[in-house]
């Protein structure tokens, strides 16, 4: 039978590219004191504490913080995860009330309980976990950016903690760590922690480290295992814990310490461990002004009692004393006037507002972000990120101030230049109804717009005029669901095209695809709605979208895994549908999202994952989205395929991204689109494109814009 774990720990540290046998200053593992709250007597606390932003402390402090979050989690009571949370708010809490300068840390925590380790992580931190031939990653990729680098401790009262759950077993090696191994190659990273030993993995991790790396290196194992030399580490058994060895005070030595003292009583989560030699959180602030108050209130005191030994001298033997009027006048009229001149003080001394404080801050904050040179990339990013969350708190408390807008313009324009995001205006051309789910939309002559409401199997036409698209709005749907055309009732609308010549009976027509297997075609010419059975239809599962190229009429069923494709024949399409993949082709398209055809009759297949693949004749052919800012997309929902313009481009919907990306046939990344509107693309569904003017779907709102670059302003 396997005893307990037991945890072996080696610290990573690297400054300026070269490792030092030290560990980290924010590296603790704390036992459990004897005094621990109920549930945690079996619990073991590992925590990196690491510093960002512009101001960093000394190394004494990110052992206090280290040492405080483990006091606040081992007097924490309820559930791992909520202890975990309450220990790292209370740490934000310390650093958010701290006198400035205000300093930042990331932290990454950890708790281990039998089999089963917690973590917490807030700001660029990194978990790794081998397990197997297996390695876990939080962020599952830690390339990427937005996902590793979240707002750091001390930065808002409102925070980002990430947390995770995992089964870990004997041998299994897991690392807590800064963003100093997220660009490491992950194949390198899965060796190094599959490394014989605690030392090996070490020595194999730190040519992957950056030039500035602190990492926690823990490897589950069984009895007690040998020390290390030349490695700064600790056992920690998961039962009867044993002392183990914490972040040394700077500039001393490297030196043994217990990690953790059994405390007295429980802390309360407001309780801050801090050096009891210094004055702490606001008795640093409070200390000075209680002083001054002090000396103001003594001078007060000193003035009224020269008034009242004149007006109220004190009786001499056998005189009157003082009327019982003017005593009691006296006790209330003294209060009285040393709160006027405190209030009159203190409105002395405000010579601004707190929101005047607010937007200097900000602008201190934005000053110290564009100085930043631009090649350093990540810490410029970070910073011009937390100056838009700052904006936004301020505008918070009062909206439309100039200067705040401006900060706001400023740290976007910066932060869409890293991204690679053109921002363009909006317009609004029509809103639909609250059940409305916009599925397409298409622009036919310049003037006549047709919107898709899916929800509704609802076909809207609108006319517009051009170039300031203000026209007549459509009231009543052209077709939607239960409308009788010809013979069949309008059931399921999932797409529709405009076709000018082909199977229909009427050509230059707008026509729907209804999975009863019915074309509804309509014309604006000679209305009404015609409908028009198609063949075969019992080979379909789930059709999604239409295309046409040549007169054919293509049917994706990725449910079928396959597209169907219909010939003409004069008006109609009257025999069964063929199928474009043979069997001679392997394709998946279970994820299918959206498909185009180019002039060539080249398939064009859009996946959920936003991958795009393309098809000849049913053989898949080399493809691939290359030059992407993000080095992929995050979703991929509908795509268009503008082959009129004097350069083709695909334009792909990213509704997680709220982007509109541009590419070129061969997949070159061209542009990624966004709305100046931060809430227009919240809920992007489908695009049109017409030369330089792109029609979107979001919502329930159909939107203009020009990609066009704008023409220069005069100077």
């Amino acid at each position: 039978m396997i005893g307990e774990l037991e945890a072996l720990v080696g610290n990573l540290f690297v400054v300026g590219g070269r490792a030092i046998s030290a560990p980290p200053p924010g590296a603790l593992v704390a036992p459990p004191p004897k005094k621990a709250a109920r549930g945690r007597e079996q619990d073991t606390f590992f925590a990196l504490l690491t510093p960002t932003g512009i101001e960093q402390a000394q190394a004494a402090f990110y052992e206090q913080l280290a040492r405080l979050a483990a006091d606040l989690y081992f007097a924490s009571s309820g559930s791992v995860t909520s202890g975990l949370r309450e220990a790292i708010t209370g740490v934000n809490s310390h650093l958010m009330t701290s006198p400035t300068p205000r300093y930042q840390a990331n932290v990454i925590t950890m708790v281990l309980r039998g089999h089963e380790v917690y973590i917490a992580r807030v700001g660029a931190s990194l978990l790794l976990l081998r397990q197997g031939d297996t390695l876990i990653s939080a962020p599952d990729d830690p390339r990427d950016e937005y996902a590793l680098n979240g707002l750091p401790l001390g930065y808002s009262p409102s925070l980002d903690v990430k947390l995770a759950h995992y089964e870990i077993a004997l041998g299994q090696v897991l690392a807590l760590a800064d963003a100093g191994l997220a660009a490491a190659n992950r194949d390198q990273l899965k060796a190094a922690l599959g490394a014989a030993d605690l030392a090996a993995t070490l020595d194999a991790l730190k040519p992957l480290a950056a030039p500035r790396t602190q990492a926690m290196i823990v490897r589950f194992a069984i009895g007690t295992p040998q020390p290390i030399s030349a490695v700064p580490s600790v056992i920690v058994p998961t039962a009867n814990p044993v002392p183990a060895l914490s972040a040394p005070l700077a500039p001393a030595p490297p030196t043994a310490v217990p990690v953790a003292k059994p405390i007295a009583k429980p802390l309360k989560p407001s309780s801050h461990a801090v050096d009891p030699g210094k004055p702490r959180g606001l008795q640093v602030i409070t200390r000075p002004i209680l002083g001054t108050v002090v000396f103001i209130l003594r001078g007060i005191a000193r003035i009224l009692n020269g008034i009242l030994d004149r007006l109220l001298p004190e009786p001499v033997d056998g005189s009157p004393h003082i009327p019982a009027a003017v005593a009691v006048g006296a006790a209330i009229l003294i209060p009285a006037v040393i709160v006027a001149i405190m209030v009159g003080l203190r409105l002395t001394q405000v010579d601004e507002t707190n929101f005047e404080k607010l937007v200097t801050q900000v602008q201190a904050q934005a000053v110290q972000a564009a100085a930043i040179p631009t090649s350093s990339r990540d810490q410029a990013r970070a910073l011009w990120q937390a100056v838009l969350q700052r904006v936004d708190e301020a505008e918070q408390v009062h909206s439309g101030d100039p200067s705040l807008a401006k900060i706001r313009l400023q740290a976007q324009t910066v932060l869409d230049s890293f991204a690679g995001v053109t921002r363009r205006p909006t317009t609004p051309l029509r809103s639909y109804d609250a059940t409305a789910a916009l599925g397409a939309v298409l622009v036919q002559g310049g003037t006549d717009i047709y919107t898709l409401d899916l929800a509704n199997s609802a076909v809207y036409r609108d006319v517009l005029r051009q170039p300031d698209l203000i026209g007549t709005r459509g009231g009543q749907p052209i077709v939607q669901k239960g409308t009788a055309v010809g013979s069949y009732s309008v059931k399921n609308i999932v797409g529709m095209i405009w076709l000018d010549e082909g199977g229909i009976r009427t050509s230059h027509a707008l026509v729907g695809l209804d999975t009863q297997g019915v074309l509804i075609t309509y014309s604006p010419t000679f209305a009404p709605a015609l409908s028009e059975p198609l063949q075969g239809v019992d080979r379909w599962v789930k059709p999604i979208k239409v295309r046409s190229w040549q007169d054919k009429l293509y049917i994706l069923d990725p449910a079928a895994n396959q597209i169907w494709r219909y010939l003409p024949d004069s008006t109609t399409y009257p025999k069964p549908p063929e199928e474009y993949f043979t069997d001679a082709y392997q394709r998946q398209l279970a994820n299918a999202t959206d498909f185009a055809i180019d002039e060539k009759g080249n398939v064009y297949v859009l996946f959920a994952d936003g991958s795009l693949k393309e098809y000849t004749s049913g053989a898949e052919q080399p493809f691939a989205l290359n030059g992407l800012p993000d080095g992929k997309l995050k979703s991929a929902s509908t795509m268009y395929l503008d082959s009129t313009s004097a350069l083709p481009a695909l334009f792909v919907i990213d509704s997680r991204d709220q982007s509109i990306y541009e590419f070129t046939l061969s997949g070159a990344f061209q542009a990624r689109f966004r709305s100046t509107d931060v809430n227009a693309f919240a809920h992007l569904s489908s695009v049109f494109a017409d030369g330089n003017t792109l029609y979107v779907t979001s919502g329930q709102m159909l939107y203009y814009l020009n990609i066009a670059n704008p023409a220069p302003k005069p100077q």
